[in-house]
């Protein structure tokens, strides 16, 4: 797996606005078996108006059969089933950094974020620390903004 090239950027006031949302959320599984932590839609309507960055887009997270905000546990292509009785269990988060990740064609704007229960499950179901996604080794965070490159 490869690793993303992130940056982390200077937003104090964007990370400080993270302080006032809950750093919770329930364990869901979507129509294409990916698992997530459903948090506040207010992660990414709150906050993706402070990125104040010309061509970044809000996440296409929204309307019939989407998710909303979320964390990312196991991605679909992770091909690791989770069991029903960890569904809905509650788990905590801490907000770390805003970075940027540039993965392929196409720039994330994201909180990184830190959950030892998250990280438990992963290892638990016999999965690595870091998540999967399209072959990059990426950890737990809540994407507010993408720009195509």
């Amino acid at each position: 797996m490869k690793l993303p090239v992130i940056e982390k950027l200077q937003l104090p006031a964007l990370v400080s606005a993270t302080s006032r949302l809950q750093c919770a959320g329930k364990l869901a599984r979507s129509k294409n078996n990916l698992v997530y932590l459903n948090i506040d839609d207010a992660y990414i309507h709150d906050l993706f108006p402070l990125l104040q960055n010309q061509g970044v887009k809000m996440p296409d997270y929204f309307g019939a059969g989407a998710v909303g905000a979320h964390i990312s546990v196991i991605y679909p292509e992770e091909n690791k089933a989770i069991n029903n009785e960890d569904l809905d269990q509650e788990h905590h988060f801490v907000v770390k950094e805003l970075i940027t990740a540039k993965i392929e064609h196409k720039t994330y704007y994201a909180f990184l974020i830190e959950s030892p229960s998250l990280l438990r499950l992963r290892r638990r179901l016999g999965l690595p620390d870091l998540l999967c996604f399209k072959n990059y080794a990426i950890g737990f965070h809540i994407t507010i903004g993408t720009k195509s490159s």
